[in-house]
């Protein structure tokens, strides 16, 4: 399962890793603004204004026969066995789906995180075969690769998501629809790309 999520993004998103800042490794993508930047702001409406866009989008981004690989990365020490995530038990619909599931180790680039690993679990499924929230309000960091639309979905934190590809045409209805919760500070870019 891993080798051919690896074979589909070196084929169509060559070069890009799945790691924050995702939108700007990207070629194509909008970054969205899901946090209310206001400082006054209570903090249960801040999280209702975050549960609520991260869900609309993510309605947007999938429809329920598109095929996703949900990819949750996760720091571990070397030599560490892998352990169980109940973020896949709470987050299908189905326990047969899990038998998809698969685990690789992948080893860290970075000097200052010598002896660490970075645990890659991977499954494949129908975006129909997920309860979405559970995924997206968990504490890991999670990518939805979209494998039939070609977007990459990313929750990096409270304050914003990611959605890219490797073609504008993916993400025009995302950029038109949500146009109004694009990160002013990316909306310049983000407008002359899309506009051009």
């Amino acid at each position: 399962m891993t080798a051919s999520l690896d074979r589909y993004l070196n084929d169509k998103f060559r070069g890009l890793k799945l790691e924050s800042p995702l939108f700007y490794n990207a070629n194509v993508g909008i970054r969205f603004e899901i946090g209310d930047p206001d400082p006054l702001v209570s903090d249960e409406k801040y999280r209702e204004q975050v549960r609520f866009r991260t869900t609309q989008l993510f309605k947007s981004a999938h429809s329920d026969s598109d095929e996703i690989y949900i990819v949750l990365l996760l720091a571990v020490k070397r030599n560490s066995k892998p352990f169980r995530i109940k973020v896949f038990n709470k987050g299908v619909k189905s326990r047969g789906i899990l038998k998809k599931l698969s685990f690789s180790s992948i080893e860290m680039s970075d000097e200052e995180e010598d002896g660490w690993v970075s645990s890659r679990y991977v499954l494949c499924c129908k975006a129909s075969d997920i309860k979405p929230a559970m995924f997206l309000f968990s504490q890991y960091r999670i990518f939805f690769v979209n494998i039939t639309r070609d977007t990459i979905f990313y929750l990096y934190d409270s304050r914003g998501l990611d959605i890219v590809s490797y073609t504008k045409t993916s993400l025009e209805d995302l950029y038109i629809n949500y146009n109004h919760w694009i990160l002013d500070y990316d909306r310049e870019s983000i407008d002359s790309f899309f506009k051009s």
